[in-house]
């Protein structure tokens, strides 16, 4: 029987006075892609571990978020898309001296865009808004009520709308929370909508070394586990498929490792840095049935009316961030 050396790896428990919180998780991540100033010292302690169980972490961070920047690019441009809703474990803010697809997706669009970010993960630490637009904080689990709050509900209902979901699969333990909230996302988006979807995985494990790097991924599983007080749950990617199928991938091939998406961007990076798959989704709806956003999706009209076209995701786009 063949067994995995784990000895480098740090023991995945704390200090009993280190008190690591949801919000030293974010903070940690943010500190890793290089944001200043916000870090407190088991912020950095966390994040130190993290690097050294996955030395291409940061890089899987980088590579998810220029997929959403890239999406937020594609759904302004390519489906004339000018209101978002992010999905994300924190809020988003510019950080000076990253390059331009590392920032947030809402500095992707024109200011006059509306953003309406929802962080999954409360009480970050963080002050000031994120990205000056409007904030709210919600879990999956709480989607029907999110749906009816007035940050949302001032969204124009009658356009399109794109949908940023960063990476908060992991952290709604239940998938069949995960897939209701979806769900019930889906049906209340107008036609015409979008949503861009990453989510961290159990695969795109390399095949030289295979035990030791999913020895290392589950420690850094359990150290976000530990940080949130939540499960960590990454999945497969036949279950990341499901998330999602109800509407039409943009590409056939999808979900794809994150970092091959777009793949004019990082062509020859090992998928396994990537760490998590992606993939974009689209209103099965045509337009015109953006006159009535009080629309039941699924209903005998909607059989006669075809699907969005791919708007030529398949070649330039396929490829994730």
């Amino acid at each position: 029987m063949t067994t995995t050396d784990t000895s480098d790896l740090p023991t995945p428990l704390f200090d009993s006075g280190d008190r690591v919180t949801a919000a030293a998780a974010v903070r940690a991540m943010r500190w890793l892609m290089g944001e200043p100033g916000q870090a407190l010292p088991g912020d950095r302690a966390l994040a130190i571990r993290l690097r050294n169980a996955l030395p291409w972490h940061v890089r899987s961070l980088e590579l998810q978020r220029q997929f959403l920047f890239r999406s937020a690019e594609l759904f302004r441009q390519r489906l004339d898309i000018d209101q978002f809703i992010t999905l994300s474990a924190g809020p988003y803010r510019p950080w000076p001296g990253l390059a331009s697809d590392l920032q947030p997706p809402c500095t992707a669009v024109p200011d006059a865009a509306a953003f309406v970010h929802v962080n999954v993960l409360t009480a970050t630490g963080e002050s000031g808004p994120p990205c000056g637009h409007r904030h709210t904080d919600a879990q999956l689990t709480q989607m029907l009520q999110l749906l009816r709050h007035p940050a949302l509900t001032d969204l124009d209902r009658h356009r399109p709308i794109g949908v940023l979901v960063d990476d908060i699969g992991p952290l709604t333990g239940s998938t069949a929370d995960l897939q209701f909230g979806l769900d019930r996302l889906r049906e209340w988006l107008p036609p015409g909508s979008a949503i861009a979807l990453v989510h961290s995985t159990t695969g795109l494990l390399p095949a030289a070394g295979r035990a030791a790097v999913r020895a290392r991924r589950d420690f850094a599983a359990r150290l976000v586990t530990q940080a949130t007080g939540r499960p960590y749950r990454l999945r497969p990617r036949t279950e990341i498929a499901e998330l999602l199928s109800a509407w039409s991938a943009a590409d056939p091939a999808q979900p794809v490792a994150a970092g091959k998406f777009f793949s004019n961007v990082h062509p020859l990076l090992p998928d396994h840095h990537s760490g998590a798959y992606a993939v974009m989704a689209l209103h099965p709806l045509h337009p015109d049935y953006a006159k009535d956003p009080n629309h039941t999706p699924g209903g005998p009209a909607d059989e006669a009316v075809g699907s969005v076209p791919e708007q030529g995701t398949g070649g330039e786009q396929a490829g994730t961030s």
